[in-house]
């Protein structure tokens, strides 16, 4: 192996090779203006998609590679060591037109030196290897599994800086605005250094801003900000309105909790509509909640798994008798099931401090995944307006679709892609299928002080909280502080209760305090790592946000994790748990549940996982049994969420090839 001299002046620094370039996607003439992959065409069956998707995708590199490249890395920050700014910036300008033919690895390695080289005078410390070979390998079009408190924000920085230099518009997607705006502005001297600019987008930008933002080298911005800006472009461009368009192309994406975007919402529709006349819309509205009323939960309709209700043959024989003396579309059957169907919907399945919030005269969708409030969203085909007749609120006007999208749709149309999480590992099947990215796990750089302290379910939902209360004052009391995660507000609300029975001073962080800015959020966060402090949260404590321990905190043991539900997925519970020993500092976490939780009913649907969990209630297996049971559950649920995904995306495949067909093929 040739040995490498830290100076620029040795040519064998430059010219070492690894790997070959490749040539990298912008908008001019070989990509076009508005670059973008076409519309992938797959395989119906999951296994020939997985094993054609494996054939193209990029390998893990080898331990060998790996410790070759942070070696370059280590020798190029030592070249970059001292030089005066003039030679820094001619040399920097030479590595730009070296990285735009490629991202071979002596080149993203002197460049990931620069950048380790900028942390070091700006922040003070060194970046670590863990932080390296993530940023290496998600240049390389590849997800990367990385540990909560691992620096994930320092390893985006590797990556879209390097992408950046080499002339990629890059779009840094985060988990909301607040770290849109925060790691944009945090990071702007670091990017200055580099000559790079940085900007952000937010739900509030207005489309000049927008436009001005994305003419920026790296644009921080939600996954739905940049999703709906495409649509507009899109809809512009049917309409010649070449003014109206404000992004750059989809060039490059690196997605921060990569898995909660392109698994958890993966499905999740994104709608571009326009508000219709609500008058007329208004009564049928209100006839379908009336004739909904009329009928017996059991008897006229059943609510099915997946919030879905169905009409019983008496409940249809039912509606035709109310229908018979109605006008107009109602005395179709197919109109009349639907509307009514939809109006079931609202009376008896979505709930509120559950599925949404009364805020401000209007219904606020939470989103389940994060537990925050999804700001513009509303649910379709009337079923949000219905829901605000329920809550006696004025329904906002009906909207009419003009384009739609889905994130598995979406994302595959970016030309370069690449994420990082602490929670993808268990999807790597299906994030190589669907996106074509292999996933790599980056090894802890201390190892875990985590105590887990196992699953314990209990008789009723009262016996529930009242162990999570016991368990919050045992390590209140040995100077702790205590993270208790629930699944929805209501549940939020109702443990908050129990604490302050029992005088348990806490703070609540929910979707009530889901501001837009974040304000208020961050300053419950600041305070959770605090010795003795309780914090009870929503999914919203889970994702992008770092608990830090106060010394004595560190001292006493460290944060304890309470797990108070069962996820529909196990990425979510390690997101919370995530939480607690972080970096190697001290830490704990449980679960405590009821088996009057309504997961068990909503995710144990077969016959086996029903005999399973009615032996785990007799307690005749023990702890085991019920930690069997609950693995189980959850195993199922996410099988038939994949499996729901994957027919989805399949339906969105036949639906753009058959437009295709008909002359309608995408203007993109």
């Amino acid at each position: 192996m040739k040995t490498f001299t830290p100076h620029f002046n040795d040519p064998g620094f430059w010219t070492e090779r690894m790997g070959s370039g490749s040539t990298v996607p912008r908008p001019g003439p070989v990509h076009g203006g508005y670059p973008l992959k076409d519309a992938a065409m797959r395989s119906h069956s999951p296994f020939i998609a997985w094993l054609q998707a494996w054939w193209r995708a990029a390998p893990q590199p080898s331990a060998r590679q790996n410790k070759r490249f942070l070696t370059l890395v280590q020798q190029a920050q030592a070249a970059w060591v001292g030089l005066p700014d003039a030679e820094r910036a001619r040399h920097l300008a030479a590595m730009r037109v070296r990285l735009g033919s490629g991202f071979a690895p002596d080149q993203v390695a002197a460049c990931f030196g620069l950048i380790a080289q900028l942390v070091r005078e700006q922040r003070g410390f060194q970046l670590h290897d863990v932080q390296l070979l993530a940023g290496w390998w998600m240049l390389g079009q590849r997800l990367a599994e990385m540990a909560t408190g691992e620096g994930k924000t320092l390893t985006v920085l590797l990556t879209s800086a390097t992408a950046a230099l080499a002339g990629i518009p890059v779009h840094v997607l985060t988990a909301n605005d607040y770290l849109a705006r925060r790691d944009a502005e945090e990071l702007q001297p670091i990017y200055g250094a580099l000559g790079l600019s940085v900007a952000y987008v937010t739900a509030t930008s207005t489309p000049q801003e927008r436009k001005q933002a994305y003419q920026a080298d790296v644009v921080h911005v939600t996954a739905k900000e940049v999703a709906f800006d495409h649509l507009r472009d899109r809809a512009a461009r049917t309409v010649g309105d070449e003014d109206g368009i404000v992004l750059r192309g989809l060039c490059m994406a690196v997605v921060d909790e990569v898995d909660s975007i392109l698994i958890d919402e993966a499905c999740t529709p994104l709608i571009l509509a326009r508000a219709v006349d609500l008058r007329e819309a208004d009564q049928r509205y209100r006839l379908a909640l009336f004739l909904a009323r009329q009928l017996k939960v059991g008897q006229d309709y059943v609510c099915n798994e997946g919030m879905q209700v169905r009409l019983t043959e008496a409940g249809q024989n039912r509606l035709a008798e109310l229908g018979a003396s109605m006008q107009g579309a109602w005395r179709w059957r197919r109109y009349r099931h639907e509307q009514v169907s939809c109006a079931l919907q609202a009376l008896h399945v979505f709930r509120k401090d559950v599925h949404y919030l009364v805020r401000d005269e209007g219904i606020h969708i939470i989103d389940d995944t994060t537990g925050r409030l999804a700001v513009g969203r509303s649910w379709s085909r009337g079923l949000h307006q219905m829901i605000a007749i329920k809550e006696g609120v004025p329904p906002q006007p009906e909207n009419e679709t003009l384009t739609q999208a889905t994130y598995q749709s979406l994302f595959p149309r970016y030309l370069r892609l690449a994420g990082l999480s602490g929670t993808i590992f268990e999807d790597r099947a299906e994030m190589l299928r669907v996106y074509g990215l292999t996933t790599c796990r980056v090894p802890l750089r201390v190892p875990s002080r985590r105590q887990v302290l196992g699953t314990q379910v209990l008789d009723t939902t009262a016996d529930k909280w009242t162990r999570v209360v016991e368990q919050a004052r045992l390590h209140v009391k040995q100077g702790r502080p205590v993270l208790i995660g629930t699944d929805t507000v209501a549940d939020s609300d109702a443990i908050s209760r129990a604490l302050s029975v029992n005088g348990l001073p806490h703070q609540v962080l929910n979707a009530r305090q889901d501001e837009a800015l974040g304000q208020q959020e961050q300053e419950v966060i600041a305070k959770a790592g605090q010795a003795g402090c309780i914090t009870v949260a929503t999914h919203m404590a889970g994702r992008g946000t770092d608990v830090h321990l106060s010394k004595e905190a560190a001292a006493n043991g460290g944060l304890h994790v309470i797990n108070t539900n069962l996820n529909r997925s196990r990425r979510i519970d390690r997101q919370l748990i995530g939480r607690s020993a972080r970096q190697g500092m001290p830490g704990s976490c449980e679960t405590i549940l009821s088996w009057e939780d309504s997961c068990w009913a909503e995710l144990a649907t077969s016959g086996g996982l029903k005999r399973l969990v009615r032996w785990a209630k007799t307690g005749i297996g023990g702890r085991w049994l019920v930690e069997r049971a609950c693995r189980k559950v959850q195993l199922e649920a996410e099988a038939r969420s994949r499996r729901h995904r994957w027919q989805m995306l399949i339906t969105d495949m036949v639906m753009a090839r058959q437009l295709a067909m008909a002359g309608r093929e995408d203007w993109d």
